[in-house]
């Protein structure tokens, strides 16, 4: 088993990797949790897969067990589906004392883990990630949210979990889609601050080449993160830096009513389009951005978009990373080296306008 510990000042938690591990996640949460109940909050196709295992595993340890199932999809993280779950929780009879499970992929991980953060004020909870989006990112660092009409994760708290326990074996179901989706992410560590990683996945050949040495790739990631996390909880300051890409993508997402792409895809295009950028202003070597693009395609994803450069800087206009100084974008000194870089509206419109494939 591999394992990382999040140092927080606050409370600091420990990321447990090994494939096969879903079997004991119950003596793991149980080490960390003295709840005698636990309501595991999960995906209808999550819970057909892999519900049994989880629940064999949680009486094993000796916990009394519920279980919610929403919608897969980015459809669930609204007001509605939000609300619909607390009151499922009352129904329950859910206390303070009590345990949540957040068992699925991001979408999972966001709700369950915002609806633990306000719910009765807060109670504990712990995320066991099956997608490799959530493995590699989105379980770890305590983002917590759910969508507006307005705009992707415009309500949100932080709020770290006790533990993370992240199954690479869980990866083996899912297709190549969900695969190429969580790559995104993985590409993002490797351009923003590991070099090395960047490297490898150029070596790499594809989804089937890299498959085998996932558990390595979950590791690598999620210590990335850790270190950003550490740095900078509350996304201040250099954390910012993980949301390479996601600037441009979470618009993305929202110009497509998060039906068109999905979040991985949006952000290997928001990533293209942020090394473009960069290059324009000249804050990125010439030639970065066609490696990225070339990395995003080698593993099953778009790098292009046509879409109206108006409507992107619109729906960008609300990002959580913005200030009144203007649009605060993450884009790359070089590969393995990324910048938090302040630019005006009708900047980034006159480059948008060049570097866009425009459908009016």
């Amino acid at each position: 088993m591999s394992e990382i510990i999040v140092k927080l000042p606050a409370a600091s938690y420990k990321i447990q990797i090994e494939s096969g591990i879903l079997n004991m996640c119950g003596e793991r949460i149980r080490a960390v949790s003295s709840a005698k109940r636990a309501i595991v909050i999960t995906d209808e196709k999550v819970w057909s897969l892999y519900g049994s295992r989880m629940e064999a595993a949680l009486k094993r340890a000796g916990f009394l067990t519920d279980s919610i199932q929403v919608e897969s999809g980015e459809g669930s993280k609204t007001i509605e589906s939000f609300t619909k779950l607390c009151g499922q929780l009352a129904d329950l009879h859910v206390l303070r004392d009590n345990l949540i499970i957040a068992f699925g992929g991001g979408v999972v991980g966001d709700l369950a883990g915002f609806t633990a953060a306000v719910y009765m004020r807060g109670l504990p909870y712990v995320q066991v990630p099956t997608t490799l989006l959530a493995q590699v990112d989105s379980s770890v660092g305590g983002k917590t949210g759910i969508d507006l009409p307005q705009g992707k994760n415009l309500l949100g708290a932080f709020y770290q979990p006790l533990l993370v326990v992240a199954d690479p074996a869980l990866l083996s179901t899912l297709d190549k889609k969900q695969l190429s989706e969580g790559m995104a992410e993985v590409i993002k560590y490797g351009a923003i601050s590991d070099k090395d990683l960047f490297h490898q996945l150029e070596n790499y050949g594809g989804l089937d080449e890299i498959l085998p040495h996932m558990e390595e790739i979950v590791y690598r990631c999620c210590n990335q993160k850790r270190i950003f996390v550490e740095w900078d909880e509350r996304d201040s300051g250099e954390r910012r830096k993980l949301n390479f890409g996601h600037s441009f993508g979470h618009a993305i997402e929202k110009i497509g009513e998060y039906r068109a792409h999905s979040h991985g895809e949006a952000v290997a295009i928001g990533m293209c389009i942020a090394a473009e950028v960069g290059e324009t202003l000249g804050l990125t070597p010439d030639g970065t951005g066609e490696r990225i693009k070339k990395l995003v395609e080698t593993y099953g994803l778009t790098s292009k978009i046509q879409t109206d450069y108006k409507k992107l800087i619109h729906h960008m206009a609300i990002d959580k990373k913005n200030d009144r100084k203007g649009f605060n974008l993450i884009l790359l000194k070089e590969i393995g080296e990324s910048l938090v870089h302040t630019i005006g509206e009708q900047e980034l419109e006159d480059i948008l306008g060049e570097i866009l494939e425009l459908a009016l």
